[in-house]
């Protein structure tokens, strides 16, 4: 009787298995927070990693493949994070406390060469890898929603992946709607 249990456990098993693989789903790319008060779409090759998606702060993060960081430790995220607010006259306060605690990160530095008020842009450090961040914030009637994209600055890492992730963390913030 036990031999025949392996073979048949081994078969399902399988069977498990090649179905799993074959029907993969296709990403997710539309999102919501804030019990759908919060709408954004990212790009199909962004994985969510964490969700939150009870409570105040809300945030959804996600992994960005840059091809110049494969087989390092480093990585390129994006972060979209809402925190619902008493009062929309709050909105200002709440993302200078954010930028604050930005400003404590190792190596913090400003980029000199963002030209958009509407972005703060900036350097940190984290392990022996320097990364360009970048924020956007935005208010949706009473939530205030920021998008935090990160990646590391690889000499491997190709220009052309580098403009496309920047475009992509833009159409992120532009796709963000109530």
């Amino acid at each position: 009787m036990k031999s025949l249990k392996t073979p048949l456990l081994a078969a399902a098993l399988l069977a498990i298995t090649a179905g799993s693989t074959c029907a993969q789903t296709p990403p997710q790319t539309d999102f919501a927070l804030n019990d759908g008060k919060v709408s954004f779409k990212v790009p199909s090759p962004w994985n969510s990693v964490m969700e939150k998606k009870e409570g105040n702060p809300q945030a959804i993060a996600f992994f960005i493949p840059d091809p110049g960081a494969q087989g390092s430790e480093d990585s390129a995220t994006a972060t979209v994070k809402t925190r619902e607010l008493a009062d929309p006259s709050a909105f200002a306060a709440t993302i200078q406390e954010e930028f604050e605690r930005a400003r404590s990160q190792t190596g913090f530095e400003i980029d000199p060469a963002n030209k958009d008020a509407g972005v703060r842009q900036y350097f940190v450090t984290r392990g022996k890898t320097r990364y360009r961040v970048r924020d956007v914030a935005r208010l949706i009637g009473n939530i205030a929603v920021e998008v935090r994209c990160q990646r590391p600055l690889l000499a491997a890492t190709p220009a052309a992946w580098t403009t496309q992730f920047d475009a992509d963390c833009e159409r992120v913030v532009a796709s963000i709607t109530p």
